[in-house]
């Protein structure tokens, strides 16, 4: 389960999820252009986004189409949203999130 909420965890592959949430699918070329990322950054975590079981693909003539995986995970993304908006200021607040930001950023343990 660590790795599932790892995947989401990261801000990019968020806001893919985020984005497909908002349009129903998308390609990588249309996600690299509405994001402001290079199409080899999106296709990268797309790949970690499959493998997790938080999109699919489906491709059509030459596109590949990706979208959120199911209801599921639709409905996770949504209850974490609505958690965010209510618990906004305290997650922010947390100085254990922070540490461990500042650990990612910096690669210290």
């Amino acid at each position: 389960m660590a790795s599932f909420f790892s995947a989401l965890s990261d801000r990019t592959r968020l806001t893919i999820v985020l984005y497909l949430m908002e349009k129903g699918s998308a390609t990588v070329q249309e996600l690299s252009e509405g994001l402001g990322k290079s199409q080899s950054l999106i296709s990268h975590h797309l790949s970690c986004l499959k493998n997790c079981g938080v999109v699919k693909v489906e491709k059509k003539g030459k596109f590949s189409y990706y979208y959120i995986a199911d209801e599921d995970v639709k409905r996770i993304i949504t209850m974490a949203i609505n958690h965010a908006v209510q618990y906004g200021k305290s997650i922010m607040s947390c100085e254990i999130i922070k540490s461990e930001g500042l650990e990612a950023t910096t690669g210290k343990d």
